[in-house]
């Protein structure tokens, strides 16, 4: 019972799938976390990589999920402290950056990045895969900021990604599924990814369903998966806003993992922020 006609394919819906767990079930996104990301380009990865190169010290990691991004600052010498709020998370990724030997180059911490304390401070503060939009409302959002301020050494960035809103899409509203991409095994058993999205204008919540499929060599659906994820989406205003209610300035918004100003094409914001210290 695999029917492709059922599906609504539409090249402008894929940068929605790519978010980072939320807080509905971590059992079931820990285990299925890495196949929706494999489909990547992995343009994430290596931007943080890069940019981490520029920066001295541990740099701290929140919402470090299954360590998809900690392990490629460590493979190039950067020491990494990750938090994040799911064991099931930690656990996965404690088991692979040991099979990769990574073990000193990164601490894990199970933490709320709503209300986490450290001992430490950090040049450089990163939130990626769309982590802060997982926060149910303003105030959560804030409180992150908070926390990273707190964490900041005074001359240290924060470097936190959100996905781009768009507003035709926002407001077209179409809960229909979508298909995001394939993914062929060496079997020849695949795995299909669909997405669906739920967008609330009042609120800027998404409650959107991240959907896997698993089909046979022979074209038979083995499973189906599927993996709520909620998120409160920003505009640039309210990057700025919410910034400066955290007591952040914001130096620089650029789009899709580069260094080119935001446009409507635009599928993410990539924000660079520093405390705001008394002069």
């Amino acid at each position: 019972m695999f029917i492709t006609d059922r599906i609504i394919i539409n090249e402008k819906f894929k940068k929605y799938i790519k978010i980072n767990v939320n807080n509905m079930n971590y059992k079931d996104w820990a285990e299925w976390y890495d196949i929706f990301y494999s489909s990547s380009e992995h343009q994430e990865e290596k931007y943080y990589q890069k940019i981490s190169e520029d920066f001295e010290g541990k740099i701290l990691e929140i919402g470090i999920g299954t360590g998809r991004i900690a392990i490629k600052l460590a493979e190039i010498g950067k020491n990494v402290v990750g938090i994040d709020s799911s064991i099931e998370m930690i656990s996965k990724a404690e088991k692979k950056i040991k099979n990769k030997k990574l073990s000193k180059k990164i601490s894990l911490i199970n933490a709320n990045m709503l209300n986490f304390q450290l001992n430490d401070k950090f040049n450089l503060i990163i939130i990626p895969a769309n982590t802060l939009l997982l926060c149910e409302n303003e105030e959560q959002q804030i409180n992150v900021l908070k926390n990273c301020v707190n964490h900041l050494t005074s001359k240290g960035v924060l470097i936190f990604n959100v996905y781009y809103p768009d507003n035709e899409m926002i407001n077209e509203n179409n809960k229909e599924e979508f298909l995001f991409n394939t993914i062929n095994l060496k079997n020849g058993e695949r795995y299909i990814l669909y997405g669906k999205n739920d967008f609330n204008i009042n609120t800027q919540i998404n409650n959107g369903i991240q959907i896997i499929e698993k089909i046979s060599n022979k074209g038979n659906l083995l499973f189906r998966k599927k993996l709520k994820v909620k998120t409160r989406y920003l505009f640039p205003e309210d990057i700025i806003k919410i910034c400066e209610k955290s007591n952040l300035v914001v130096s620089s918004m650029t789009r899709d993992f580069s260094n080119l100003p935001l446009d409507e094409s635009s599928e993410n914001i990539i924000i660079f922020a520093k405390k705001i210290t008394p002069q």
